[in-house]
């Protein structure tokens, strides 16, 4: 009895084979011990329904027994968890945990009728005959399994199961009053008395400083000229400051030199890249779809033209709540793109596109909603939300907006969506599955902000509605939002730290008070320049990083009270552009195409044009901790791992900035003296110290080490065209002579004005010209066997197609036609002598149209005297690389490079 009884309570977390071994004999003589299992109340608890009773009395011993032994336990495996009142959960308002509950069904009607299986929901539910009511949603059921059900519908279905009382009813977070908790109200500006301290600037000082006493904190006293000034230009432009600059500003005596200061900078170009940047975190931006299937092209047209959309839109201090309603509705606004504003609905189209379309739109929903409001609305997907008053109903009202939109075939910009002709509501997807539907999601705000008698949204997909709704300035959570994201990037912390989740579960934070003034203001203006001036005006902003005393550091160690100022160091972005300015080598040029930044041979761009591949996020992005591309981010976390300075001290782009920075200092004086003074005005904007002069001088004064020269593949690689001819020869090489950032090309434009058109060379991929191949050379470095693998792929639909051809020396070992496949090349052999070239010769054939290909080849040496040399064509690939810097550095030079390694150009502080 206890055995059976343990059993049926373990149906639903177990297979229940054992169970089905059970003879009918066995369960007839147990059934009432297994009907009072943990699995169900026994009848003693809750007593029979009347029904109920009526259909128990009516089952033959041998009826029961088959439902006892086959049909209870394939309901309690596969239909508990989502339809029993044990689980709490009732999909489609159907309970399958009692005779009476089948017959009585749930939002879809009776989920039986006795004695015909085909007329039955339950039944076509398992066949998967109706894609709505597809059940399990895990996996069909097999065949023996669907026909032990069908057996049982056709003799009736009986069932000894007696009616099961409600549980008593959980408390839902749906039953949150969204007037409780404090994110979900307006902001209101500051209207209390408080003490106003002399050095205080604004009233977010003087509410600061008035927690930080009722907490017993003392204040930091403010920070030096020279510190603040550095802050400055490391929050507002991402660069440093010259030691011209820091000078004179050191020197002004002027009583309003930090306002002039912040205006200037506000008003720079590289202000709007800094911010823009930090606005791509939160809308997850990449240059690429991510995965793609079948060849499909991963670059993803047009997000340069987003990223260059931010620049100016912060240049010109657009207002956040237009900002808001060109990245939802752009289409509404501006549906020529004359003002290029179509560009903005990059916020929604720049994410990973996945190959499940409802993925997508997911990935859309949470950008909107954590991006813009706070608030996780992703999570009900699946369910109502564990914790915040956000009914499924919330998510599925979103997805049919942005399911009644879709991208037009003929856009101004290929970033925009349109509203379709015929919008429509979503269902919900009972439990997230798309097959199976339950009840429509009227298009509308979210539940938990939205006014009792506001309307379904009506105009087109409801982009527009929408974004008028999260613009708005009564809305109670964006402008928070913002205000928290720009005072993390200004401050260093944030004022809450979920900085993408003020639900119900985030407590208020200890400075409420000054994220409120902050947000109310903003809401009355939307100005960004605005609401950083005043930021970065207040004393909190020009503390010092140093505690007041140990008491501030252990009564609040956190500093959520801003007692005194976060120590910061440099993010990706900024360390490197930082470190290409002191080094004399940064392109200022604004917008533009993505470049490659993490090749051998640096790109003098901005690394915010930096080529962004979400599928290949180069390891070098990973390292110094930039925003992962694959989601939205709230907030970048600062790692300090081995990796980084390892980095700094080998990779061959830092050996080129040393370099640079002691040409351009040796240039100016040959007095080793004058040069330590100079490579630390220019490198850390500072003098050395007499200490450190000295010990420099006799640094630069002893000889520079030698080393042994290693091969280096990147040198081993040439990229060039040829003549296109019947062999696929390469008869004349001629190497290319522009490097883009990431290709090789004949000229600065593709395609270039020469005969050679479109021809080029990337990392993986290429083009040829209109009657030329393109060739990409190894150069084998010693005399041995050469072992050649790889993959060629031509991409489209369209076109003729590419030819590969391999030659070693003058030697054709491979030769193959490429239309729309891929085609993998495996352990081609040849002997090689020292100099002799592998030629990768890539030729259109009648037709240079829709020619993109991609290669991928590896070529592996074993010389003649036993040592082996490998190549590989996308870890090599790089661009000009000046061959006469693989020799150690100089000893100016290491010095350079020692004091970018040093923290004190590494932390702003």
């Amino acid at each position: 009895m206890k055995y059976v009884s343990v059993l049926a309570a373990s149906y639903a977390a177990a297979l229940c084979i054992t169970a089905w071994c059970i003879t009918a004999l066995c369960i007839t003589t147990l059934c009432t011990a297994a009907s009072s299992s943990a699995a169900e109340p026994s009848p003693a608890a809750q007593p029979a329904a009347p029904s109920d009773a009526k259909q128990a009395a009516k089952i033959a011993p041998e009826e029961e027994a088959f439902f006892e032994s086959k049909i209870r336990p394939l309901l309690i495996q596969h239909c508990y968890e989502c339809h029993s009142r044990q689980s709490g959960e009732s999909s489609g308002e159907l309970f399958v945990d009692a005779a009476a509950s089948l017959r009585t069904g749930g939002i879809s009607g009776p989920a039986l009728v006795p004695g015909d299986p085909d007329a039955s929901l339950m039944i076509q539910a398992v066949r998967y005959d109706d894609a709505e009511y597809e059940m399990p949603p895990t996996g069909k059921l097999d065949e023996r399994e669907i026909k032990l059900l069908e057996d049982w519908v056709r003799m009736g279905a009986p069932d000894p199961r007696q009616w099961i009382a409600e549980p008593p009813k959980k408390t839902s977070p749906m039953d949150i009053d969204p007037r409780s908790h404090w994110a979900f109200n307006a902001p209101q500006r500051f209207r209390g008395d408080v003490a106003v301290g002399d050095d205080d600037c604004d009233v977010i000082d003087a509410i600061a400083r008035g927690l930080a006493d009722d907490a017993g904190v003392s204040l930091s006293p403010l920070c030096d000229d020279r510190t603040l000034i550095r802050r400055l230009y490391h929050d507002l432009t991402g660069l440093p400051p010259t030691i011209a600059q820091i000078n004179a500003f050191v020197a002004s005596t002027e009583t309003d030199k930090h306002l002039r200061l912040v205006d200037r900078l506000l008003a720079s170009p590289q202000f709007a890249e800094r911010f823009a940047r930090h606005w791509m975190d939160v809308a997850r931006y990449a240059d690429t779809i991510g995965y793609a299937l079948a060849g499909k092209e991963r670059r993803l047209e047009g997000s340069d033209r987003y990223r260059d959309w931010l620049i100016r839109a912060f240049a010109t201090d657009m207002p956040f709540d237009q900002m808001i309603r060109l990245q939802l509705a752009a289409d509404r606004f501006d549906p020529d793109n004359q003002n290029g504003d179509l560009d903005a609905m990059g916020f929604l189209t720049v994410g990973r596109r996945f190959l499940n379309r409802y993925d997508t739109i997911d990935d859309r929903i949470d950008v909107i909603t954590r991006g813009l409001m706070g608030m996780t609305v992703a999570c009900a997907r699946c369910h109502d939300h564990k914790f915040d008053p956000i009914p499924t109903t919330d998510y599925y009202s979103l997805l049919g907006i942005l399911q009644s939109s879709e991208t037009p075939e003929d856009a101004a910009s290929p970033l925009a969506l349109v509203d379709r002709a015929k919008p429509a509501d979503s269902h919900v997807f009972v439990r997230g599955q798309p097959g199976n539907r339950g009840e429509t999601a009227p298009r509308q705000y979210l539940t938990a902000l939205r006014k009792p008698d506001e309307p379904r949204f009506s105009d087109g997909s409801g982009r527009r509605e929408l974004a008028e709704r999260l613009a708005s300035q009564e809305n109670p959570l964006v402008a928070r939002v913002f205000v928290n994201r720009i005072w993390m990037h200004l401050i260093g912390r944030p004022i809450v730290d979920s900085t993408s989740d003020f639900g119900v579960r985030t407590e208020a934070p200890p400075l409420v008070g000054v994220l409120d003034e902050l947000s109310a203001e903003f809401a009355e203006h939307w100005s960004v320049k605005r609401l950083i001036r005043r930021i970065v005006s207040s004393r909190v902003y020009a503390q010092s990083a140093e505690p007041a005393d140990d008491a501030a550091l252990r009564l609040d160690p956190e500093n959520r009270l801003a007692s005194r100022g976060n120590r910061r160091r440099r993010d990706f972005e900024s360390l490197r552009d930082s470190v290409l300015a002191v080094c004399g080598r940064l392109d200022r040029t604004i917008g533009g195409p993505p470049v490659e930044i993490h090749l051998a041979s640096p790109s003098p761009r901005r690394t915010l044009y930096a080529m962004i591949d979400r599928q290949n996020l180069p390891s070098l992005f990973r390292t110094f901790d930039m925003a992962s591309p694959d989601a939205h981010t709230p907030k970048r976390f600062f790692t300090t791992v081995p990796q980084q300075a390892l980095f700094l001290m080998n990779h061959p782009q830092i050996g080129v900035f040393a370099r640079s920075a002691a040409e351009q200092v040796r240039a100016d004086s040959q007095d080793s003296a004058a040069q330590v003074d100079r490579l630390f005005e220019r490198i850390l904007s500072r003098q050395p110290s007499a200490r450190e002069r000295e010990a420099c001088v006799v640094f630069l004064r002893q000889p520079a080490g030698r080393r042994e020269q290693r091969f280096d593949p990147q040198l081993a690689w040439r990229y060039g065209t040829s003549p296109a001819n019947a062999e696929s020869r390469v008869t004349e090489f001629r190497p290319l002579a522009v490097f883009s950032g990431s290709t090789w090309q004949d000229q600065e434009k593709l395609p270039a004005s020469s005969e050679l058109g479109y021809a080029s060379i990337g990392a993986e991929n290429g083009h040829p010209g209109r009657q030329h191949a393109v060739v990409r050379r190894w150069v084998a470095p010693a005399s041995g066997r050469v072992t050649i693998s790889g993959m060629v792929g031509h991409r489209n639909d369209q076109g003729d197609g590419v030819e590969l051809a391999i030659w070693v020396g003058d030697r054709r070992i491979w030769r193959e036609n490429q239309k729309s496949n891929n085609r993998p090349f495996r352990n081609l052999n040849a002997d090689v002598a020292e100099g002799e070239t592998v030629d990768f010769v890539v030729s259109p054939r009648a037709s240079d149209s829709f020619d993109s290909f991609f290669l991928r080849c590896q070529v592996s040496l074993k010389s003649d005297g036993g040592d082996y040399f490998e190549g590989d064509s996308k870890r090599d690939f790089a661009g000009p690389i000046e061959r006469g810097n693989e020799a150690p550095l100089g000893r100016l030079a290491q010095l350079a490079q020692t004091l970018l390694l040093s923290n004190d150009f590494v932390f702003v502080d």
